[in-house]
């Protein structure tokens, strides 16, 4: 992922003090940077993430769009208050219309004033994908305005990798997988994020992941936590056997398991293994 470099005057209209503040913090270290080979501060989306969050004053002052007209700035109003039902209304809308610019405004503009990880999930995009299933599924939506729809949120959660900062020291390694037939990506990319940021690396293996050789992986990660997705089951009894085997190398290697997603619904879980199960973000980023 190739990430954007942003000046001391894009810094300075977000942060809302002045450039020469702006380029004292750095030159102090208060505030992250990179030093390019002419002598420039450039910085990171996540260098400011990171300052907002040590000082968090400066959030009331926060410019997350650049205010090129009132709509703009009403926007910009309404992530600083956390008006969260119009901004899933805005973020529903924009989303169909392809507007990926304003979408990817509100989903950092709410990390950077403060809003969790978690809470923009489950509050903001999860509402907005079941609204949008929804429709598509009443005939409400055009199936291209869903595939539209449904890319811009995709390139939005991508981006918000760029805005995390992960903790010095690790809480532990955490594998996370999609079952078999298991061929939606958002929920492992979510819950690699939220991990990532509580200070967990993260190996993800994707959705529709093949088991063959598994143990391996086990054997030289000797994962501390086993995350496993699954939305769509359409062999019950071939991922019920799937999750026998990924309890048995989680039994004997310590690992905690945690699932989530309504596949599960469909297959018999074992009675007699320690597991929990996550039905929220916020339960993930809690447990």
């Amino acid at each position: 992922m190739v990430e954007r470099y942003i000046s001391s005057e894009e810094a300075s209209s977000i942060i809302g003090v002045n450039v020469s503040t702006i380029k004292r913090w750095a030159d102090r270290g208060k505030l992250d940077c990179v030093i390019t080979a002419g002598g420039h501060r450039k910085f990171l989306m996540r260098h400011l993430a990171s300052f907002l969050k040590e000082n968090s004053k400066y959030r009331s002052r926060l410019n997350v769009l650049p205010y090129e007209s009132s709509e703009q700035r009403q926007l910009n109003q309404l992530i600083l208050k956390r008006h969260l039902p119009e901004l899933r209304e805005i973020l529903f809308s924009k989303s169909i219309d392809g507007d990926r610019e304003i979408c990817q405004h509100i989903m950092n503009g709410l990390y950077l004033a403060g809003l969790r990880l978690d809470e923009i999930y489950d509050d903001i995009l999860v509402p907005v994908l079941s609204s949008i299933g929804e429709k598509w599924t009443k005939g409400d939506l055009a199936i291209y305005k869903e595939h539209v729809a449904t890319k811009v949120i995709q390139g939005c959660i991508h981006a918000m990798y760029s805005l995390l900062n992960k903790p010095k020291k690790s809480l532990g390694l955490a594998l996370c997988i999609g079952l078999k037939d298991e061929l939606h990506e958002i929920p492992l990319f979510i819950t690699e994020q939220i991990l990532l940021d509580r200070g967990f690396d993260v190996i993800n293996l994707g959705p529709n992941t093949p088991l063959e050789r598994i143990e391996t992986l086990f054997n030289e990660t000797k994962p501390d936590r086993l995350y496993v997705s699954s939305t769509v089951v359409k062999d019950p009894t071939s991922a019920e056997g799937d999750l026998i085997k990924l309890f048995a190398l989680a039994n004997s290697h310590n690992t905690l398991v945690f699932l989530g997603g309504r596949g599960f619904g469909r297959v018999r879980l074992p009675e007699d293994v320690p597991y929990a199960f996550l039905s929220t973000f916020r339960e993930l980023a809690e447990k």
